[in-house]
């Protein structure tokens, strides 16, 4: 949570991975409560002891319809606290609940590969989670952008007014957010496409 600084009172194609924003919550930014903030991680189970079987079972069994081995899902609820002051109203306190969603594969016969397959897709396995680990940080620093951004909103007229405004700097923030997402996704397709070829998933 981010408390604006002039307040002294206490108060209260195929992919390794990829991130997704599948929900913004802007169901209005309301009075600050309890945050429901954190970091869930799911595994879906491959099996196969074959690079063949294992890229079949990911095809099957994959997030988003099996176009991608790893994701992460981002939910942000932005919550702000406003208060009058004279004839303005300003923010008092910014809260954005972060919820993430990680998606990451579980290989459950991969004890019973050959060492070549086995040593190959524990690699990928590892840049998977890593790749993930990287949106979720993503994720994080821009909630704390945002946050100090909201505050940072001069004192308007009316809380009407300042609501406006906070919505539309939140919309824009978090649209910064996708932005830099994609770009990772973008910088990592070379490195990944290496990785899923030498599994035999691209030629």
């Amino acid at each position: 949570m981010r408390r604006n600084p002039m307040h002294n009172r206490d108060r209260r194609p195929l992919g390794a991975g990829r991130a997704i924003f599948l929900v913004l919550a802007l169901v209005g930014l309301s009075a600050c409560t309890s945050t429901s903030s954190g970091l869930t991680t799911v595994y879906y189970k491959v099996p196969g002891t074959t690079a063949s079987q294992i890229n079949e079972q990911i095809a099957r069994r994959g997030p988003q319809n099996g176009h991608a081995i790893g994701t992460t899902e981002t939910r942000m609820t932005p919550r702000v606290k406003t208060v009058r002051e004279g004839d303005t109203c300003r923010i008092e306190t910014a809260e954005i609940d972060l919820d993430l969603l990680v998606t990451l594969p579980e290989w459950s016969e991969l004890n019973r590969a050959d060492g070549r397959t086995r040593s190959a897709f524990e690699a990928l396995s590892k840049h998977v989670e890593w790749h993930e680990q990287q949106h979720v940080d993503i994720s994080k620093k821009h909630k704390s952008l945002i946050e100090n951004s909201l505050v940072a909103i001069p004192p308007q007229k009316s809380c009407r007014q300042l609501m406006t405004k906070a919505r539309a700097l939140f919309r824009a923030m978090f649209e910064e957010h996708n932005r830099e997402q994609r770009a990772f996704d973008a910088s990592e397709r070379e490195a990944i496409e290496r990785r899923l070829r030498s599994l035999g998933y691209l030629s």
